[in-house]
């Protein structure tokens, strides 16, 4: 599988990506069938919650959405994870 993180000009740390890249894994580990996922993020500025995450899976024959808020950005991929999950 592969992932890909747009920031949209978000300021993103690279602990991010590193943390975004070990939970994909694990959800590739229980769903094998994972073709590709995008990783969407966008600062929403001095708004409460301010950071939005957009997660894109595909799967065959479907595509799987999931957009959460959250203080910061692993908040918002963490939810965003658990609603793919339940899809």
């Amino acid at each position: 599988m592969r992932y890909e993180i747009h920031t949209g000009g978000a300021k993103v740390s690279p602990a991010f990506g590193e943390y975004a890249g070990s939970r994909m894994e694990r959800l590739l580990a229980d769903f094998a069938f994972i073709i590709s996922s995008d990783i969407y993020l966008h600062e929403l500025g001095a708004k409460s919650p301010s950071h939005q995450l957009r997660l894109r899976v595909q799967v065959p024959g479907e595509t799987l959405i999931a957009e959460e808020k959250g203080d910061n950005f692993q908040e918002a991929f963490d939810a965003a994870l658990e609603a793919i999950r339940r899809q």
